[in-house]
């Protein structure tokens, strides 16, 4: 039994990492790259902007680990908390935004020069974390409060 807990787990946590990918992005796009972008433009000695395919697939990772991070949060404390699933999940992912964004705060106060970059971070984590705890809030007690994974979601 926690066997098929765990996996369903990691299904959930892949289903949101891609979510947040192919859902975000352009939301991104539209509201926060030009931005961020312009800000790297800008102060291009700070940032690196010639990724290798080894710094895609550690940021992928990264991003993996976070969610996943945030999925076990949720899965730890949802019963302490009160409302509907999407409620549960805005509340918790809320925590763990105010958490990253601390986290950022200090990351950016010591190591990036240009402070617009880092009002754009916000700005893009907010959009992202809020995405995520709506997809974790409907995807959440489909797949993790079932005996067997539902073949409803998934996309043939």
């Amino acid at each position: 039994m926690k066997v098929r807990y765990f996996l369903r787990f990691i299904l959930l946590v892949i289903l949101l990492n891609v979510i947040r990918y192919v859902v975000g992005m352009p939301l991104e796009m539209l509201f926060i790259f030009d931005g961020l972008m312009g800000t790297m433009a800008d102060n291009a000695s700070y940032f690196n902007a010639n990724f290798t395919t080894l710094d895609w697939i550690t940021s992928y990772c990264y991003n993996f680990m976070m969610w996943l991070t945030c999925v076990w949060i949720f899965d730890r404390m949802h019963p302490a908390f009160t409302g509907s699933w999407m409620a549960k999940s805005l509340k918790i992912f809320s925590m763990t935004w105010l958490f990253f964004v601390s986290v950022s705060a200090i990351y950016m106060n010591h190591y990036s020069h240009s402070k617009m970059f880092y009002l754009y971070n916000i700005g893009d984590s907010l959009i992202v974390f809020t995405l995520v705890a709506i997809a974790n809030g409907f995807l959440y007690p489909k797949l993790m409060l079932k005996n067997k994974i539902s073949t409803y979601f998934i996309i043939v």
